[in-house]
């Protein structure tokens, strides 16, 4: 039965999506049986899906969907799709783990994965925001960030490598000790000299180039880092220091905030207690000039020595 809500044109073009998931070896191999796949409380809900608690063979799992509004969109089911695939390509400690994708309909067309009971990093970092965590870095956010840095290093190890894209706090799950691992692979691309503009991806992570709609590599994702380093250290949301004047308390606006970045006026800051070597290491990786920036090798080797050596 058709949704009310598409076109015939549009339905057409739905169907030829769907047929050709059949002829796609990657969604192919990783189909799972629909009827398999258990589907009970949501987890979260982001700009054009949402993730659902589940159960499949017994264990614990997390379930993407469409939107019902963003499945009439055949961008959105593409994307989704690429997503699939991309997540189907990946197999690494640091990236969670891709279990399959389940479909009888568009309707009900989902991507399943490992559960992470700790949830995303931005609500860990809220959490030691309301409950007085010590700021600056410990052994524990150093892990966190040393478990990221293994996945980029991977990723970018690739052969094409892949970019992420979209490196946010939000999009670093937690488990366990804690295990942090890599999500949300949904504007992930293997780099073939990018372009992208500003509207794609997480602004105030985004490197300048980036935002700039310039021609961008991995060092992109390196950027978004080093944001991320910042992060733990503080607690806070990008740029939180800023304000609109020196005799105001109010936050300067997001669009005043990514200007300042794009001609290397601002950038992020670190806590003066922090340890020196964790400082410099997020300053290497916010250069304005992508090619100052550290590699993520590089920054994987500090990340073990600071952990081996200062910790």
């Amino acid at each position: 039965m058709t949704d009310p809500g598409i076109s015939q044109d549009q339905s057409m073009e739905m169907t030829g999506t769907i047929t050709g998931m059949w002829d796609d070896e990657a969604i192919i191999a990783a189909r799972l049986p629909r009827e398999k796949v258990f589907i009970s409380e949501r987890i979260s809900r982001g700009g054009y899906g949402e993730v659902y608690l589940g159960l499949f063979n017994d264990e614990t799992i997390a379930v993407k969907m469409l939107l019902s509004e963003t499945r009439k969109s055949i961008s959105h089911v593409n994307k989704f799709l690429s997503e699939v695939k991309m997540m189907a390509m990946m197999e690494h400690p640091r990236i969670t783990k891709f279990i399959g994708v389940a479909w009888d309909s568009l309707a009900d067309l989902c991507v399943v994965s490992e559960y992470m009971a700790g949830g995303d990093l931005r609500a860990q970092l809220n959490k030691y925001d309301e409950t007085g965590h010590q700021k600056g870095f410990d052994k524990t956010k150093v892990k966190m960030a040393l478990h990221v840095a293994h996945a980029l290093t991977y990723m970018h190890s690739l052969e094409p490598s892949v970019i992420h894209r979209d490196l946010k706090s939000k999009n670093i799950l937690l488990n366990g000790d804690p295990d942090a691992k890599l999500t949300d692979f949904g504007i992930s691309r293997e780099r073939v000299d990018q372009t992208m503009t500003a509207r794609v991806g997480t602004s105030l992570w985004m490197a300048p180039e980036v935002m700039l709609g310039e021609k961008y590599d991995d060092k992109a994702d390196i950027f978004s880092f080093g944001v991320v380093l910042s992060e733990l250290d503080s607690h806070s949301l990008p740029y939180s220091h800023t304000k609109e004047s020196s005799n105001s308390d109010r936050k300067m606006p997001d669009a005043v905030i990514l200007q300042q970045v794009m001609l290397g006026k601002l950038s992020v800051q670190f806590t003066q207690s922090t340890f020196q070597s964790m400082t410099d290491l997020g300053l290497a990786c916010v250069s304005i000039d992508p090619d100052a920036r550290l590699t993520s090798v590089e920054a994987l080797g500090r990340l073990r020595h600071i952990l081996s050596q200062e910790m």
